[in-house]
C-alpha cells in the first residue's frame, strides 16, 4: 500500500467521520433526552396514565367499536348501517394480512418470508385498529372526511380468503350513504406478489366532495424490525417521485413537519431499512403531501419516526380511479416489476458516486448474487466469491501495481544511498531519485489506478451491505446477520464510533491489512517515519469505523486483502533482484560513459578554442 492509496483512504476516513458527525445527535439532545427519561421514571403512575396503559391494553375490535361510538357528527357521512366492526383474513404464500371493516382496508400485514431480529414475522403497519388506508376529503357540509374513521360494510362474505400461488382474489367494501350514494374500495389481490390494487368507485358520492378533489393517504408507520433501532432510524423517510426526480423526505427536527408537492406525482412512499410501502396512482394526480411526526419514545428514549404520504387526486369524468399498492421488502425483483424507479430508495451510494453504484448494483452485484447466490445457497460463500470475481477483474492494474512496489522494495538500498549523498540537497535527493526509477523502468505511482477504481468499489459495498435485503439475517460462520455487524464479545463500555462490542471479521480484516503492509514491504519505503507510522495506524482507523458496520463488508474487504496478499507474495518470488540491478549497473556505466565523452569533448572544444 503506497502512499496514494494511505492518502485515498484518509480521505474516505475523512467522509466517513463526517457523515457520522452529521448523524449524531448533539450533546443538547442527548442531555435532553436524559433528563426526559428521568422526569418520567419520577413521575407517579397518575389516574390519566393508569387509564392510558388500560386503553393500550383493550382488545382492538373493543377499542375500534367504542371509537366508532364516541365519533362526532359528520353530516351525511356521519350516517351508519353498519355498526360492528369486521375482519376479513388474506393469506398468500408471501404475507398474511387482515382487512377490517372500519376504514375498509388492510390493517396488519405480516410478511411471511422476513422475520424480525426477535424471530417474529415483519409486521408493516404500527396501528392495527383501522385501515392503513384513508381517503379524505372536505365534504359540502364542511366536515373533514377521513374515511379510516367510517365503518364499511363488507361485500365479500368470506371471513378468510386463502389465494394460492398463480391466483388473485377480490375484497371489496361499501360506505353507504343516507341519500343511496356510495363509496365502494375494490382490492385485488395477487398471491405471487407483494402489489394490491385499489379501485375506488364514487357511486354518486363525489356530489358531496366539496372542491373537487381528494386524497389517498397511507397513515401508520413501519415499526422497525432491526436490533440497532437507531441505526434503522437513520435509513428511515418518505419519498416521492415527480417528473423524473427522486425526492427524499427525511427531517431531523422533533415534532410535525409537511412538505407539498403540486403537479403530477407518479408516486409516493414511506420506507424503513429494509421495507417499504407505495402507492401509485394509475391517472394523473393533482399533487402529493408527505410528512413526518418525530417524537421521543418514553420508554428508552429513541426518537419515533412516523411517516404519512398522501396523492391528491382531481375528479374527473370517470367514477372510479385505481392505485397501485406495494407493501414488502426493498427487493430489486418485485419492485422493478411494481416502478423501476422505486429501487432508488435504497441508498448505494453517496450522492457524488451514485452515477457508479446505481448501475453497478443493479446490473452486475444483484445479477451476480443471486446467480451464484442459487448454486452456493449461502450469501457469505456468495460474497466470498464476488471478492474473487472484483480480484481477477482488476489483475491486470493491480500487476503493474504490485510489480511496481516489489521492485521499489528491491530498489531501496539505491534509495538510501541517494539520500545519504543528497542529504542536504532535496531537490538534487528527488531528481536522482526519479532518474532511479526511470533507470529501473519503476512507476512509483504505478498502484495509483487500481486504488481510485477500488474505491467507489469499497463505498458502494459500504452503503450495499448495510441495506440490502438480500444479505439481511443472512448467517456465515458465526455471524448471524450479514447486513449487522459480527458481535463476537459485547464491552462493558462505549468507545467512540467504535461502539460496545467487537467484532469479528473486522479482526481479521484488520489483521489481513497489517500483513499486507509487511509483506508489500511499503513500512520499509515511505519516505519518512510520519508516513510509515501512518500506514500502520491506517488498519487501526479502518477497525474503529468498521466495528459498527455491516459484517458482509468486512468479509468481502477480508478476502479481497487476502487474495492480494498471495498476489503480492507471488509477485515478490518472480522479481529478479540480480537482473533488476544489473539492469540498473549498465544503466548507470552507460550514463558514466556518456558523461566522461561529454567532458572530453568540452575539454577538447577548450583546447581548440584557446588555439
Amino acid at each position: 500500500m503506497d502512499r496514494n492509496t494511505v492518502i485515498g483512504f484518509v480521505l474516505i476516513f475523512g467522509l466517513m467521520l463526517a457523515w457520522m458527525y452529521t448523524t449524531m445527535p448533539s450533546q443538547e439532545e442527548l442531555e435532553r433526552q436524559r433528563q426526559e427519561r428521568i422526569a418520567r421514571d419520577t413521575i407517579p403512575e397518575t389516574e390519566d396514565r393508569r387509564d392510558l396503559r388500560w386503553e393500550e391494553d383493550r382488545d382492538p375490535a373493543v377499542r375500534e367499536a367504542e371509537d366508532v361510538a364516541d365519533r362526532p357528527s359528520l353530516g351525511i357521512f356521519g350516517h351508519q348501517e353498519v355498526t360492528d366492526t369486521v375482519s376479513t383474513w388474506v393469506e398468500t404464500p408471501k404475507y398474511r394480512a387482515r382487512f377490517t371493516s372500519l376504514g375498509g382496508g388492510p390493517a396488519s400485514f405480516h410478511l411471511k418470508r422476513h422475520n424480525r431480529w426477535d424471530d417474529g414475522l415483519v409486521q408493516l403497519m404500527s396501528d392495527t385498529t383501522r385501515s392503513a388506508y384513508s381517503v379524505e376529503f372536505l365534504s359540502i357540509e364542511n366536515y373533514n372526511i377521513e374515511t379510516d374513521q367510517l365503518l364499511f360494510r363488507p361485500l365479500t362474505a368470506d371471513p378468510a380468503i386463502n389465494v394460492a400461488r398463480g391466483e388473485q382474489a377480490t375484497l371489496q367494501y361499501e360506505l353507504l350513504l343516507e341519500d343511496g350514494s356510495r363509496l365502494i374500495y375494490t382490492y385485488t389481490i395477487d398471491a405471487d406478489t407483494y402489489q394490491i390494487l385499489l379501485s375506488i368507485t364514487f357511486d354518486g358520492s363525489e356530489q358531496h366532495i366539496s372542491g373537487r378533489s381528494f386524497e389517498v393517504v397511507w397513515k401508520p408507520a413501519i415499526p422497525p424490525t432491526e436490533r440497532d433501532v437507531a441505526s434503522e432510524k437513520q435509513y428511515t423517510a418518505a419519498y416521492s417521485y415527480a417528473g423524473g426526480v427522486l425526492e427524499q423526505f427525511q427531517p431531523s427536527s422533533q415534532g410535525y413537519t409537511e412538505s407539498i408537492i403540486t403537479g403530477n406525482v407518479t408516486w409516493v412512499a414511506s420506507k424503513s431499512k429494509f421495507f417499504t410501502q407505495v402507492m401509485k396512482a394509475q391517472e394523473p394526480t393533482d399533487g402529493a403531501i408527505l410528512s413526518a411526526e418525530l417524537s421521543t419514545d418514553p420508554d428508552n428514549g429513541e426518537t419515533i419516526h412516523d411517516f404519512n404520504t398522501a396523492l391528491r387526486t382531481r375528479l374527473s369524468g370517470t367514477d372510479t380511479y385505481s392505485y397501485q399498492l406495494y407493501l414488502g421488502p426493498l427487493d430489486y425483483r418485485h419492485l422493478r416489476n411494481f416502478d423501476s424507479k422505486t429501487y432508488d430508495m435504497v441508498d448505494t451510494g453517496f450522492r457524488f458516486i451514485r452515477w457508479f453504484s446505481d448501475p453497478f448494483v443493479k446490473y452486475i452485484i444483484l445479477p451476480f448474487f443471486w446467480f451464484v447466490g442459487g448454486f452456493t445457497g449461502n450469501m457469505g460463500v456468495t460474497i466470498i466469491l464476488f471478492a474473487v470475481l472484483v480480484k481477477i477483474v482488476l489483475y491486470p492494474l493491480t500487476k503493474k501495481s504490485f510489480e511496481s512496489m516489489a521492485a521499489m522494495r528491491e530498489l531501496q538500498p539505491e534509495m538510501e544511498a541517494i539520500k545519504e549523498k543528497y542529504k542536504d540537497e532535496p531537490q538534487k535527493q528527488q531528481q536522482a531519485t526519479m532518474k532511479l526509477f526511470k533507470t529501473a523502468k519503476v512507476n512509483p505511482l504505478g498502484s495509483c489506478l487500481p486504488n481510485l477504481l477500488q474505491i467507489p468499489v469499497l463505498i458502494t459495498f459500504w452503503r450495499f451491505f448495510q441495506n440490502s435485503i438480500e444479505v439481511r439475517q443472512e448467517r456465515f460462520l458465526w455471524a448471524e446477520d450479514l447486513s449487522a455487524p459480527d458481535i463476537l464479545f459485547n464491552l462493558p463500555f462505549s468507545i467512540p464510533l467504535m461502539g460496545d462490542h467487537i467484532a469479528g471479521f473486522v479482526l481479521l480484516m484488520t489483521a489481513s491489512m497489517v500483513i499486507q503492509m509487511r509483506v508489500s514491504g511499503q513500512g520499509a519505503t515511505a519516505p519518512n517515519p510520519t508516513l510509515k507510522m501512518m500506514q500502520y495506524v491506517l488498519p487501526v482507523m479502518l477497525l474503529f469505523i468498521f466495528n459498527r458496520l455491516s459484517s458482509g463488508l468486512s468479509l468481502y474487504y477480508l478476502i479481497y486483502n487476502a487474495l492480494s496478499i498471495a498476489q503480492q507474495m507471488l509477485i515478490n518470488k518472480r522479481i529478479d533482484h540480480v537482473k533488476l540491478m544489473e539492469t540498473v549497473d549498465k544503466k548507470k556505466a552507460k550514463e558514466m560513459r556518456k558523461e566522461q565523452l561529454l567532458e572530453k569533448k568540452k575539454a577538447l572544444k577548450e583546447k581548440n578554442s584557446k588555439k
